[in-house]
């Protein structure tokens, strides 16, 4: 039995993730290091943030070397959808970090203390600095995979944090507004729980088989009936196998069966190149054919 292989047009990132591995764990030992010379809660608090990140990141990071895997007899599409699993885990991490973020927030309001806000801010700048870098490295990877996207999601959530606690250093420092350190963390966790949203809900999408959202199902079938010899489309199915992979299956109804290799050459030339669905399965049926 031969198994067909899929392969995708673009790579999953895999190097930008190990730098980013390795720039995020180190900046999680530095922040908790710090942190508990300085007794600086808030340190502890983001380091351990960062502990979650990093640990998406290994996970992004397996998930990518796994998916390489070749396609067998039980996995016929290969391990593609680990991606899709680590990117929806990620994704469901986040919304527990906004959780524990409102709670230490609220008590926070109950119980403000006062923060050393000397290496509170020498510490949030050169995080802030480590995300950045590492965001601007995974930018261009992560339109090519959704575990590469949500990694990303993580490392910008940190930098969002870093942001927060220089704000509230600041504040803290020039006014002495103890409560701007639980405003800060609140407002990061609604732009987090936004953007972890947006994740989650692509990656249901995929592992539901849902039609790709880049893609009118309307406008592919219309387009397949434009090619010469096709009749009719019908029982047709769009779905992703992982980002930047697409596939469809359908039946089509043609004039001239003696024609169906010169008619499924244009098929998949047309689907391809206008809208990039790059692994197709079709029947072709005769003119005569009534579908049920």
């Amino acid at each position: 039995m031969s198994i067909h292989e899929h392969e995708r047009a673009h790579p999953g990132g895999e190097r930008e993730l190990r730098v980013a591995l390795l720039l995020t764990a180190a900046m999680m030992v530095i922040e908790a290091v710090v942190g508990w010379m300085s007794g600086s809660l808030a340190l502890l608090a983001d380091a351990g943030h960062m502990l979650t990140d990093t640990s998406a990141l290994a996970l992004s990071l397996f998930a990518a070397w796994f998916s390489t895997r070749p396609a067998t007899p039980e996995k016929s599409y290969g391990y593609y959808r680990t991606e899709i699993l680590a990117a929806l885990a990620n994704g469901v991490a986040l919304w527990l970090i906004v959780i524990w973020i409102y709670v230490r927030a609220l008590s926070r309001f109950a119980h403000p203390i006062t923060l050393q806000t000397g290496p509170l801010l020498a510490v949030a700048v050169l995080g802030l600095s480590v995300n950045l870098f590492v965001g601007v490295m995974l930018m261009g990877k992560r339109s090519a995979s959704l575990n590469v996207q949500s990694a990303w999601l993580n490392v910008m959530s940190d930098a969002l944090g870093s942001i927060g606690v220089i704000i509230a250093a600041l504040a803290i420092r020039w006014f002495g507004w103890t409560i701007a350190d639980p405003i800060a963390s609140m407002v990061i966790g609604v732009l987090i729980a936004a953007n972890s949203w947006n994740l989650v809900k692509q990656s249901l999408n995929v592992l539901l088989e849902g039609t790709p959202s880049h893609v009118d199902m309307r406008e592919v079938t219309q387009a397949m009936r434009t090619v010469p010899g096709v009749c009719e489309v019908h029982d047709v199915h769009l779905w992703t196998i992982t980002t930047g992979m697409d596939a469809m299956s359908g039946h089509v109804i043609v004039e001239d069966v003696g024609r169906s290799a010169d008619i499924l050459e244009r098929l998949n030339a047309l689907l391809t190149q206008r809208f990039g669905i790059t692994h197709t399965t079709f029947q072709l049926e005769p003119r005569s054919h009534q579908p049920g």
